[in-house]
């Protein structure tokens, strides 16, 4: 039994390991299917977790920290927490085409989440995943996990993707660009801009949502991983982006909110300020995060769906 994250996972010991990744005994490959549940508490732990409710006395933002709030509603972002990482890295592991690796060299590189139905605000919800492809990017390799959660009655309420890079087991020889590139941010001004200044404590409040890896909160672990304090889980990143998302073209209706997804390109700092970056091209918005304090671009390559999106409003911080 070997620990990650501060959780445990039972090594494969009963199989034979390749020492080089085989795509065609990874691609396909299904995980085992895994149920779990969650409350009206955990949509509203999520909800401050990504920085929502901050202002009292912000009604636009009321229904997604009240539980008694008529419209109260769950944040659509909050599908991402329905896989557990722990068991992408399990089932990784238990992958007859996936050769040994130290989970220390895996790195989240992308997330895409398409929502099919608005999340209710409890429920029990099934996840099935399936790696849907492995490219060969040379030092490393990028493998693509689809997630579909259904709810109770079999339905399905969101499919996330994950795309995650696995330093040292590149040069197996496999396709190195199979995925469709993600659109780069437009060279003009952004139509929308939102600014959401994080709190130094929001890795502990956002850890509360499943996320238990102490890079996040534990300086110690921080310094291993090479950066002088504990940095923000990406997906809260994510979350601000889909927060000012929601508040900028859907008036903070969550059915009108379809699709997100972006690729993860530098660090955050908690404490720091977000700003989205945000533009309507081709019917669907692009976005990218950067930190104010130091303009770094954090989330990167943003794309995302909504309803009824016509011409873009005029661009406001």
């Amino acid at each position: 039994t070997q620990s990650t994250w501060g959780h445990t996972y039972q090594a494969v010991t009963k199989m034979s390991k390749p020492e080089k990744v085989i795509p065609e005994k990874v691609v396909g490959f299904q995980i085992t299917p895994n149920t779990k549940s969650y409350t009206q508490k955990d949509a509203i732990v999520y909800a401050l977790g990504v920085g929502a409710c901050k202002d009292p006395l912000d009604e636009s933002e009321f229904k997604f920290g009240y539980e008694l709030a008529q419209d109260f509603s769950a944040l659509p972002t909050m599908a991402v927490c329905f896989p557990s990482f722990d068991g992408l890295f399990e089932a990784m592991n238990a992958c007859p085409g996936m050769p040994n690796f130290n989970p220390m060299m895996l790195l989240h590189g992308e997330q895409k989440l398409v929502i099919k139905k608005p999340l209710p605000t409890s429920a029990t919800i099934t996840n099935k995943a399936v790696i849907t492809n492995v490219e060969d990017k040379g030092k490393g390799a990028l493998l693509s996990v689809d997630i579909t959660s259904s709810d109770e009655n079999g339905q399905v309420l969101c499919v996330n993707t994950t795309r995650t890079f696995i330093r040292g087991i590149g040069g197996f020889g496999g396709a190195k660009s199979a995925s469709v590139p993600l659109p780069a941010a437009p060279k003009r001004p952004a139509d929308k801009s939102q600014a959401y200044k994080t709190e130094p404590n929001q890795a502990f409040l956002y850890r509360l949502s499943g996320d238990p890896n102490p890079l996040h909160v534990d300086p110690n672990m921080a310094a291993m991983g090479g950066f002088d304090r504990p940095i923000l889980h990406g997906l809260c990143t994510f979350g601000h982006a889909g927060r000012a998302i929601l508040k900028h073209f859907c008036d903070n209706d969550v059915n009108k909110f379809k699709s997100i997804e972006g690729r993860f390109s530098s660090h955050v700092f908690p404490g720091e300020t977000l700003v989205t970056e945000m533009w309507v091209e081709n019917g669907k918005v692009l976005f990218q995060v950067k930190t104010l304090e130091r303009g770094t671009i954090c989330l990167s390559n943003g794309v995302a769906e909504v309803e009824g999106l016509t011409a873009a409003p005029q661009s406001r911080l």
